[in-house]
């Protein structure tokens, strides 16, 4: 039951998430155009990059070692605080020194400006995951989602005072993306600090092993973000930001079918942890199943109305998004499979099995996009993820099924001792209803 609770609880957070992100999309759109839409995303996308590579996996070692109890919470809190800032730091050095040096064909649309204050936040970034995941593994979902939550108001208010308000075009895009990051960054502090003492100390004991640890998963979550994000470089580079903003839309609408999965994987990973093998062998197959029958569901509809949603929401000059979210759907739904599967594989402490499921995918994407891109335009950009995220998803799921010893049918297949619990739901909400 608390599953259930929480597993609501944080996809309602994620659903108000992706609309207050939905409103902000829009009115770049409908503000800057698609070629200032895709000068935004790129720029935006580079920090993102960053904090993943730059993060060492220590938000997931906080999820891990808090949840079992293995450090205090204060050490773990304390080692987060000075590596997101010295970390941070020198990420962004590094990549402004690259980036004003070298002059990346890639980046050769982005305005220097709003990249380089964007790539300026990234400690604030790191300070915010680390501080996030540290909350997750203490069970402190409703700080977890507030925080997520907080960061997507801040963000839509500021670009409606900024674009629509002070018209300050892309300028104002970006720094209501860097004001929402600080101000996200300072709540994640209040929040911990409320569960325990920070303090500028070093704990090299834990920090050592919160490195070795979440390495093993870090480098999967790298590899990952750049099975998700490595098109949109590459479509800059082959083609330009106007492009860049149509698959960008493409891209957002439909991952948005991952704000339910990730609301389970979110809950998963924070009791996988605490969980006996049997109990987890037991309940996992459920979950996933249930996940992926109703991100099915959902992505038909969306593949029904995608074409009449752009048209509404973004308007007709985003039309060339429609193409690339149809190719994008079956992919984004295989994977939604991982999204319970991976947390719960790194939950039992093994997130090299993801880390390896990653590097397969990326290593049949590259090339994909490579040969794709120029001959397909976006829509190649859009077959290359559906090809590498369901390879994605093959991989965790046979994992998955070794470890557990699950069969496939159990694991994906609905069945109809599940739909009886949603019947019984749905008659549960009507008599509630009739009652008022």
């Amino acid at each position: 039951m608390k599953f259930i609770k929480d597993t609501l609880v944080t996809f309602s957070t994620q659903i108000v998430t992706v609309i207050l992100g939905i409103a902000a999309a829009i009115v770049i759109a409908r503000v800057l155009g698609p070629e200032g839409k895709g000068a935004y995303a790129l720029i935006i996308l580079v920090p993102t990059v960053l904090v993943a590579l730059g993060n060492l996996g220590i938000g997931i070692a906080n999820v891990y070692f808090g949840g079992r109890k293995k450090y205090e919470i204060n050490e773990l809190a304390s080692n987060s605080l000075i590596a997101a800032l010295g970390l941070g730091i020198i990420s962004s050095i590094a990549f402004l020194i690259y980036y004003h040096s070298f002059h990346p064909s890639f980046l050769r649309d982005a305005d220097p400006f709003c990249l380089s204050l964007a790539v300026m936040v990234l400690p604030f970034g790191l300070l915010a995951m680390y501080f996030s995941y540290l909350l997750l593994g203490q069970q402190k979902i409703n700080e977890y989602n507030f925080l997520h939550l907080f960061q997507g108001g801040v963000l839509t208010l500021l670009i409606l005072a900024l674009l629509l308000g002070a018209k300050t075009g892309l300028l104002g895009a970006c720094s209501a993306w860097a004001g929402s990051v600080f101000l996200g960054a300072i709540l994640s502090f209040w929040l911990v600090r409320r569960m325990t003492d920070i303090k500028w100390s070093f704990y090299p004991a834990p920090f050592k092993q919160s490195v070795k640890f979440g390495i093993q998963g870090y480098l999967g979550n790298v590899i990952q973000l750049l099975n998700y994000r490595l098109d949109m470089f590459l479509v800059a580079f082959f083609m330009n930001v106007t492009f860049v903003g149509y698959y960008s839309v493409a891209v957002a609408l439909a991952e948005a079918l991952w704000y339910f999965p990730a609301a389970v994987g979110v809950v998963v990973i924070a009791r996988t942890p605490g969980l006996t093998a049997e109990e987890a062998n037991r309940s996992t197959p459920v979950i996933c199943r249930n996940t992926l029958f109703l991100t099915l569901g959902a992505g038909v509809l969306l593949f029904v109305l995608g074409k009449f949603i752009i048209n509404l929401l973004f308007g007709s000059a985003f039309l060339a998004a429609a193409q690339p979210l149809w190719i994008l759907l079956p992919g984004v739904v295989a994977l939604s499979i991982c999204k319970v599967l991976s947390n719960e594989i790194t939950g039992r402490g093994k997130p090299m099995i993801n880390t390896t499921a990653a590097g397969v995918s990326l290593a049949v994407n590259i090339p994909l996009n490579l040969l794709l891109i120029p001959s397909m335009g976006i829509a190649g950009a859009a077959l290359a993820s559906t090809i590498s995220y369901t390879m994605t998803a093959v991989i965790v799921l046979v994992a998955f099924i070794r470890i557990s010893k699950n069969s496939l049918f159990d694991t994906v297949v609905i069945k109809p001792r599940d739909l009886e619990i949603y019947r019984g739901m749905l008659a549960k909400s009507r008599f509630s209803f009739w009652r008022k």
